[in-house]
């Protein structure tokens, strides 16, 4: 399991925020970008050369996103039809569909409810990025403000035993229902600790023998 940083330079952790949204080895990234291992986790800067490189291999990433952590991380022309069709630059720019999962992520610790969901049964809702599987509702308040109860979070599987960036949101899928955490390191290996916004809530730990899969969490869509 691969143990990312928090301390590395912010652009080299949105780069790695990138590669955990992407159906890929870690070492398929790696190669597909040209660098070694070392040079994204690594603690240094990062050179204009390192950054060209992923640049050149990722042409949907939004260089603003990359540079400051504003606005989409994907640019507009990347927004992909619902069949995963990807528009071309001189085509109209449209928002995808994503299945609205019927249960909700809970904020506060994980309950009891397992559940099992097809996604042509699911509603389906507008997403204004592409590269989202899933959109799932938010309960309670141990994540507010950022992600307060009732909003709707935009969400993308990734490969927990690839990339994980500490301190960034996901959402848990597990075998006790499931939850929406920041999440760092656990005592050992196998396991995440799941920490809540609001301090009032305890961290807890899930192991990933317990988990059905583990979702980067996107973009917060805004109330209704």
């Amino acid at each position: 399991m691969q143990k990312i940083t928090q301390n590395i330079s912010p652009i080299k952790s949105r780069i790695l925020q990138f590669a955990g949204t992407l159906n890929i080895s870690k070492r398929g990234f790696y190669e597909k970008i040209g660098v070694s291992r070392g040079t994204l986790e690594s603690k240094t800067g990062i050179t204009e050369d390192v950054m060209a490189k992923f640049m050149a291999a990722y042409k949907e990433v939004s260089p603003e996103w990359l540079l400051t952590g504003h606005g989409s991380m994907l640019k507009e022309k990347s927004i992909q039809l619902a069949d995963t069709e990807t528009l071309n630059e001189s085509g109209p720019e449209i928002n995808s569909t994503v299945p609205l999962l019927p249960v909700s992520a809970r904020g506060g610790s994980l309950d009891d409810f397992v559940t099992s969901v097809r996604p042509e049964d699911c509603e389906k809702i507008i997403s204004p990025i592409s590269g989202v599987d899933f959109a799932i509702p938010v309960v309670g308040d141990s994540m507010a403000p950022e992600y307060p109860n009732g909003s709707t979070v935009l969400i993308k599987k990734i490969n927990e035993r690839a990339f994980i960036v500490w301190g960034q949101v996901y959402v848990l899928d597990t075998c006790n229902g499931s939850v929406i955490k920041k999440i760092m390191p656990g005592p050992d290996d196998e396991s995440v600790t799941c920490v809540s916004l609001n301090s009032e809530y305890p961290q807890f730990v899930v192991r990933f023998e317990d988990m059905f899969g583990m979702y980067r969490v996107m973009m917060l869509l805004a109330l209704k």
